[in-house]
């Protein structure tokens, strides 16, 4: 009986769920950060570190994935790149940008995607989750990400037109 619950609730979510527009979808290659510095040392990340996170290169690519309801989100830096194939409100186990396992679960809602990640490895380790909304005229995909309080945004160009 509970299983039948399971699935009628996962069913219920999949129903209930937005797909994810269309402007969404392409590379959007890092442009310019507010207060991410301030975002990373509230995360406890070392001075020289954070010069070096700030300085990389970073590229999202979301799209359309191969299955009816399904996407891919692709995060490519100069230090590591990682793939998720996902249907929303759907959990899955991937590996994040730390090479630590995470469970993972992308939302879209009121016009903003949400990527959830709380590491297996380390259940203390507060779970985090990004933000993300297009600017205006779709040529922006806007990141935004709160730690202890402080909020930072990062602003991606889009590559393709």
């Amino acid at each position: 009986m509970r299983a039948i619950g399971l699935v009628l609730f996962f069913c219920a979510v999949y129903i209930m769920a937005d797909p994810i527009p269309d402007s969404f979808f392409g590379r959007f290659k890092v442009d310019r950060s507010e207060n991410f510095d301030e975002f990373l040392s509230a995360k406890g990340v070392g001075f020289l570190t954070r010069q070096i996170i700030k300085l990389a290169s970073v590229t999202k690519v979301f799209a359309k994935g191969p299955a009816e309801g399904s996407y891919t989100f692709e995060n490519l830096s100069s230090k590591k790149n990682v793939k998720y194939d996902f249907k929303l409100g759907e959990p899955f186990t991937g590996e994040g940008l730390d090479s630590t396992k995470h469970e993972i679960t992308f939302n879209f809602k009121d016009g903003e995607v949400t990527e959830h990640h709380k590491r297996l490895d380390n259940p203390e380790f507060t779970p985090e989750t990004y933000h993300y909304t297009m600017s205006d005229d779709n040529k922006e995909l806007i990141m935004r990400m709160t730690n202890n309080g402080i909020t930072c945004k990062r602003f991606f160009k889009r590559q393709d037109s």
